[in-house]
């Protein structure tokens, strides 16, 4: 059984949908960064195969779902003027987003989740698979609309790792856009080499960003203190319209792996939006973007 499709643009936000209240939540962030970006949208639902037991049952499904998406597709048409497609793929959502982000090359994912119990549903150990099998980055929402001033304050969480400059590609692309003001959280760390490799991030950070930003304050985290935490509270602080974090790469050099501290910050009670972006393996690519995804 073949899944139906409405014809996919180029250039696309991809939005995975389960027709819940959360998904509506990521339709809402999804169609406010199609129009800043000037970007299509794309709906996807992700059908779990060998629940029906028969192909009269799945075609079932997969008739209902399809006109439930038509239905969506067109509404937002309708009320944004923004181009919208949709699709549908049989398998699981673990993989079948990431592939369906890959085959349409969208510029990237916003996907809603259900909190701390979603995390565990649709995120949980297996399922944050979502976010680290696609290669290119996440929005991740609760059910907290976007703001009025969409990713004005921004909280970069910066640590000694290498990999953590990368994030900042991606937050200087919004700031463009938004004329962000950027809250950049420094990690403390004990050892000589650690604290002089977060020096050098923040040196980083604070001079790719100041051309496109509207300020920037640096706030180092508390010797002990429970970065997580601290992160948190930092974007409660200052009322943080988004916060980006990096996955981290698994001893095997081969996958991407979301920790503890990445599945708190995304799932956090202030259902603050989080971007999550995988490490790449060169800063820029050919054509002098970190992230090839659809040339923000």
């Amino acid at each position: 059984m073949k899944p139906i499709v409405k014809p996919i643009d180029s250039d696309t936000i991809l939005i995975p949908t389960d027709f819940t209240l959360v998904a509506d939540t990521a339709i809402n962030h999804a169609v406010y960064l199609a129009g800043i970006f000037k970007r299509k949208l794309t709906l996807l639902h992700v059908i779990e195969s060998g629940l029906f037991g028969n192909d009269k049952k799945e075609e079932e499904k997969l008739n209902d779902v399809t006109q439930k998406l038509q239905k969506a597709s067109e509404e937002i048409e309708a009320k944004t003027g923004i181009a919208c497609s949709y699709t549908t793929t049989i398998g699981n959502i673990y993989d079948g987003i990431g592939k369906v982000a890959d085959d349409i090359n969208a510029s990237f994912v916003v996907m809603g989740t259900h909190g701390v119990k979603g995390m565990q549903h649709l995120l949980g150990s297996k399922a944050l698979k979502v976010i680290t099998n696609a290669n290119r980055p996440f929005v991740v929402v609760q059910n907290k609309p976007v703001s009025e001033n969409g990713y004005k304050n921004i909280v970069l969480p910066i640590d000694f790792s290498k990999e953590t400059k990368q994030k900042v590609f991606w937050a200087k692309e919004l700031a463009l856009k938004f004329n962000s003001n950027f809250y950049i959280l420094a990690e403390h760390e004990s050892d000589e080499f650690a604290a002089n490799a977060v020096r050098n991030n923040l040196a980083y950070a604070e001079h790719y960003l100041k051309d496109a930003s509207s300020s920037i304050k640096i706030e180092h985290a508390g010797k002990g203190k429970d970065f997580e935490k601290e992160t948190l509270n930092y974007a409660l602080k200052v009322n943080a319209d988004l916060i980006i974090i990096m996955t981290n790469q698994s001893m095997d050099l081969k996958e991407y792996i979301v920790g503890a501290y990445e599945r708190n910050i995304i799932a956090n009670e202030a259902q603050i939006p989080v971007m999550t972006l995988n490490p790449v393996n060169t800063m820029l690519s050919k054509k002098g973007h970190m992230y090839n995804f659809g040339n923000f």
